[in-house]
């Protein structure tokens, strides 16, 4: 009976080290990427902030609009899929995105390295400026705030702040969720200037009771994907240098911004050739319905579903 028994043990043994080998032969289950998600799903749902135009906001009808948001209409309508907007802030951006609640943040994040450890970006879609927004009356001489007794205020998850404090490492800052709070602690005098971009800082000052000082940083803004997708994010790539070739891009920036775009498109500002070829593969590229250019590059693109 011993014998036996350790003749079938030996044999037990034997095929389960033969199961362990087989299963390191497979290879693993491959995840699906998001852009095959985005195609099986029929919808692509963007991350974009309600709250900072002309880049992306609600009006008073609750329609989405501003750059980013047409943008993202243009994308959409290329793959051939419906739209949902999803309202992102500096600090819940990168959660959402991380979790697989949005597909892309299509906003004004810049990318900088602590970024890049968990996100990636696409080319740059945005250029802006970094200034600071005090109340009026008050200087709007930038070496005025470089004193530690100054307090700036500016929101959670800005790349401004980075910047400023390698400029200026005894800054002192007070963080906020939310632009709309920060603007309400400079009024209040709970802060002595707001660090923001000039497109926000030039809108605010509009309304009154507001100065903004000269640029003093320049911030590359990129849709931000999640890492390791490689076949989404040089899908939106292709995207915006084809945008880019059409002359779309261009159109939309002087819609919403006011000015020329101030930046280059592409790797190292140079577009990749023979992009406009569309693959055979991992390349949707629909068609454009009759009259949808003239829509989005008017006052009702918000219409377009």
């Amino acid at each position: 009976m011993g014998t036996k028994f350790r003749a079938i043990a030996r044999g037990i043994i034997a095929l389960m080290l033969t199961g362990v080998v087989l299963a390191a032969a497979v290879p693993p289950a491959r995840a699906e990427q998001t852009l095959e998600t985005v195609l099986k799903r029929g919808k692509l749902i963007a991350g974009i902030t309600y709250d900072s135009p002309p880049s992306g906001y609600l009006d008073a009808q609750g329609n989405v609009l501003g750059y980013c948001a047409d943008v993202a209409r243009y994308i959409a309508k290329r793959l051939g899929v419906e739209l949902e907007f999803v309202q992102i802030t500096a600090s819940s951006r990168v959660p959402l995105l991380r979790t697989g609640r949005i597909d892309a943040e299509i906003a004004i994040t810049t990318p900088n390295k602590v970024r890049n450890e968990v996100v990636d970006f696409t080319y740059t879609y945005i250029s802006d400026n970094g200034v600071l927004l005090v109340r009026e009356g008050q200087s709007t001489k930038l070496e005025d705030y470089y004193s530690p007794s100054k307090v700036i205020g500016s929101t959670q998850g800005n790349g401004f702040v980075a910047n400023w404090k390698i400029q200026h490492p005894d800054a002192q800052f007070r963080l906020y969720p939310e632009e709309s709070s920060v603007i309400v602690a400079v009024k209040k005098g709970d802060v002595d200037a707001v660090l923001t971009n000039e497109f926000s800082a030039h809108r605010f000052a509009q309304s009154g009771g507001f100065a903004v000082t000269a640029p003093w940083a320049t911030s590359p803004d990129s849709i931000m994907v999640r890492q390791d997708e490689s076949k989404w994010r040089n899908w939106l790539n292709w995207a915006l240098q084809r945008m880019w070739l059409e002359g779309t891009l261009q159109k939309l920036y002087k819609k919403w911004y006011g000015i020329d775009v101030n930046f280059r498109m592409g790797d190292a500002g140079e577009i990749q050739p023979r992009v406009t070829e569309v693959g055979q593969a991992d390349d949707p590229w629909k068609d454009l319905p009759p009259g949808f250019l003239d829509t989005l590059l008017g006052d009702k693109s918000y219409t377009l579903r």
